[in-house]
């Protein structure tokens, strides 16, 4: 009996030194997944170590950590002197929260995804002070996803006679942050750079048709490069810059 019981307490002693001998398998950093988009959210960023993400919308600011988990009403950003920055400043509970956006090429650990914004949040309540980076991207606009007909440069109506064949319509893909149609004479295409309430086409390519005199398609092509902003209302969309309204297009069912 008494072998019988050495020859366990061996056995469980030995099984024992051999669990506690053997290396952990570190866990694998946990990245946080960006929703797809949203009615109301205009900005999305994430961040690990620790882990945590951001929604902003129209109506408020979304923040969570953890347990932390924070609503706060959506205030005005305010562009630094450095224009590709914007900053939150919101004042919650026994502290403030100030979130940086900054225009550059941002990555996440073990995510394959493409960032266009880097994050920096600080959060102080109670006197202590914790700082979370991360990447980010602004939401595609859902309803720009369509083709547009131009219906006015510059304030006056257009009509066919204006151009070679038809009137010019471009169709947009803010997810792939696209557009291609035609300009009035020749076929076009290019790049979008779209953040909240912006819109602007740039690396405009056409075809190289001659034009007829008269054709408006140069005055359509220039306003459409100098606009910045956009608006959409009963099914049209406004472009504009500082200087006032530049282009109205009309949806295309």
């Amino acid at each position: 009996m008494k072998n019988i019981l050495y020859l366990f307490v061996s056995s469980f002693l030995v099984l024992a030194c051999k669990t506690s001998n053997q290396t952990s398998t570190p866990m694998p950093i946990e990245t946080p997944i960006l929703k797809s988009k949203t009615i109301g959210g205009y900005f999305q960023a994430a961040g690990v170590n620790p882990v945590w993400s951001l929604e902003i919308s129209e109506k408020e600011i979304q923040f969570q950590s953890g347990e932390l988990e924070m609503n706060m009403p959506h205030v005005e950003p305010v562009r630094a002197m450095d224009a590709n920055v914007k900053m939150y400043s919101v004042f919650v509970e026994k502290g403030e929260i100030k979130i940086s956006i900054y225009q550059k090429s941002c990555s996440l650990a073990n995510s394959s995804d493409d960032f266009s914004y880097e994050v920096k949040i600080v959060l102080k309540t109670n006197g202590d002070s914790k700082e979370y980076i991360g990447c980010g991207n602004y939401i595609a606009d859902y309803r720009l996803y369509d083709i547009w007909a131009l219906e006015e440069i510059a304030g006056k109506k257009v009509t066919v006679s204006d151009f070679t064949k038809e009137i010019p319509a471009v169709e947009i893909n803010a997810s792939t942050k696209t557009f291609s149609g035609y300009a009035g004479c020749n076929q076009i295409n290019g790049k979008l750079f779209q953040e909240r309430e912006l819109l602007r086409f740039t690396s405009i390519a056409s075809t190289r048709m001659a034009c007829p005199a008269g054709n408006l398609e140069q005055a359509f092509l220039k306003a459409l490069q100098s606009s910045t902003r956009y608006e959409i209302r009963d099914n049209r969309l406004f472009l504009s810059n500082p200087s006032g309204l530049k282009i109205v297009f009309r949806k295309v069912d």
